[in-house]
């Protein structure tokens, strides 16, 4: 089946590639100590952050993306093979590499990127 992107209740185009960061949050008062040279703080919490890249897709789709991940904070539905993970998140800059017109009077973009990260 391979994994599909739900935002807003809209299933997104099929992204060519996909990874994820679990990223560590730590304190504010984490840092070196100048004595002993250790690492001190507290790890407050973990988050994902999946980076999403789209392939060749008209104008339509490249819309359905801008259209459905919008600024703020909003659930967006990862479902794999095996497993659903519905990430309350915002989401990052949306790039958009841009093809043209190919001869068939549709508009094409080469690629189109973004990350969306848990709130």
């Amino acid at each position: 089946m391979g994994l599909i992107i739900k935002a807003n209740g809209v299933t997104l185009p099929s992204p060519v590639s996909i990874s994820t960061t679990d990223e560590i949050l730590w304190s504010s008062n984490t840092g070196r100590s100048t004595s002993s040279g250790k690492m001190l703080g507290d790890v407050i919490a973990e988050k994902e952050t999946f980076s999403i890249q789209w392939g060749v897709m008209s104008k339509a789709d490249q819309k359905k993306i801008k259209q459905n991940l919008k600024s703020g904070f909003h659930t967006v539905q990862f479902i794999f093979d095996d497993e659903t993970v519905n990430l309350s998140s915002y989401r990052g800059t949306i790039t958009s590499e841009h093809l043209g017109y190919i001869g068939d009077g549709i508009y094409y973009y080469k690629s189109v990127s973004c990350e969306i990260i848990e709130q």
